[in-house]
């Protein structure tokens, strides 16, 4: 019951901040941004002082107001300040603090820019395409059941859940095709969405793996925390970017 409750207040909220035009939407992930810089450095440096990490949250503010403020940025190197506190801020292993950064926060940029320069419907696309991938992977893994992907890092993942997410997420890419009338390349970026999302989830238990934790951390009753949550989300977002850059790099907003 806490773990339902927790799932329908947090997704009430989203909607709502979806609805009420993009200053609101803009607030929710910002607010969404501080919270899973938090957890990651928590993750990546249990140690991690109070002043420190209050640094590293500063600048990630700073960096995606004025991304906000200007669309584009004049210097490109703000997008890099973020991540290169991480390697400071998270030393025990500097490579793997600044990807983590950095995918973290161009997967946030993508979702201010898919809601401000791409439109609504183009996000609840990306969206609804994570969530079909994680549904359909966590119930046709359950009835096929099969050889596990990766037993170490998710030992309850199967291929047979991998592939069921990529043939429904397939299947909505279709509907929103001809409900929308859009090109076939729709299928093709919604496959795309569909695998980079699976890989952000199976970065962030790799995470946790790493530092021997269940959760993120326990800011969500009964779901953990909010990097649990938002890790398919958080691939799916950069699998998106990614494809921008080989079809239209002029949609590319940094």
């Amino acid at each position: 019951m806490l773990r339902l409750v927790s799932a329908v207040v947090l997704l009430s909220i989203a909607i709502c901040s979806l609805y009420l035009g993009n200053f609101v939407y803009s607030l929710f992930v910002l607010f969404l941004s501080i919270i899973l810089f938090y957890e990651t450095c928590k993750l990546l440096n249990p140690k991690i002082t109070t002043r420190i990490l209050s640094l590293q949250l500063i600048a990630v503010f700073f960096v995606l107001v004025v991304h906000l403020r200007n669309g584009a940025f004049d210097s490109s190197f703000l997008l890099f300040l973020p991540a290169i506190l991480l390697i400071f801020t998270c030393g025990s292993n500097r490579l793997l603090s600044f990807c983590t950064g950095l995918l973290l926060l161009v997967s946030l940029m993508t979702f201010f820019e898919l809601k401000l320069h791409f439109g609504t419907i183009t996000l609840l696309w990306l969206v609804t395409c994570v969530i079909v991938t994680d549904l359909a992977g966590y119930f046709v893994g359950r009835i096929a059941g099969g050889p596990k992907v990766w037993p170490f890092i998710s030992p309850n993942k199967t291929w047979s859940g991998l592939v069921g997410g990529w043939f429904f997420s397939l299947l909505f890419g279709s509907f929103f095709m001809i409900y929308f009338e859009a090109s076939l390349f729709v299928l093709l970026l919604s496959l795309i969405v569909s695998i980079s999302s699976q890989i952000g989830d199976f970065y962030e238990s790799w995470l946790k793996r790493r530092i021997k934790k269940k959760d993120s951390s326990g800011l969500i009753p009964g779901h953990g925390g909010f990097m649990d949550r938002f890790d398919g989300f958080i691939g799916g977002a950069v699998g998106f970017k990614a494809s921008l850059l080989f079809i239209n790099p002029s949609l590319v907003m940094f």
